[in-house]
């Protein structure tokens, strides 16, 4: 399952943009290949958050603590919709999908 690798590619990587432009890139990629639909979902969900992080911190300096406590927000919802995937039960990952959308919903939305 590639959303597995795309998670501990990231996990491993230091805190930055950099990481998350990465992720944004290999996501973009992944999309188009993914054998499950919801796959593609997921993928399109953790693509759009690297994406706007990219986009909103590129170019500005972030405190070490910010960035940590970004990859850490991302990272939570990566790990819960993979082990949803995991299980390859429509069901679970729908409402995993939609728990992780309601969490990002009534976070800071720092990304």
């Amino acid at each position: 399952m590639m959303f597995q690798s795309l998670l501990e590619q990231f996990q491993a990587l230091p805190s930055g943009t950099d990481s998350f432009k990465q992720l944004k890139n290999h996501c973009e990629q992944q999309i188009k290949t993914a054998d499950l639909a919801l796959e593609q979902t997921a993928l399109f969900l953790i693509y759009g958050f690297a994406k706007n992080y990219v986009l909103l911190y590129e170019d500005q300096a972030v405190t070490a603590q910010f960035s940590n406590a970004a990859k850490t927000q991302l990272l939570t919802y990566m790990q819960q919709l993979n082990l949803a995937l995991a299980t390859q039960d429509k069901a679970l990952i729908l409402e995993r999908l939609n728990q992780v959308t309601q969490d990002y919903m009534h976070s800071s939305r720092v990304f």
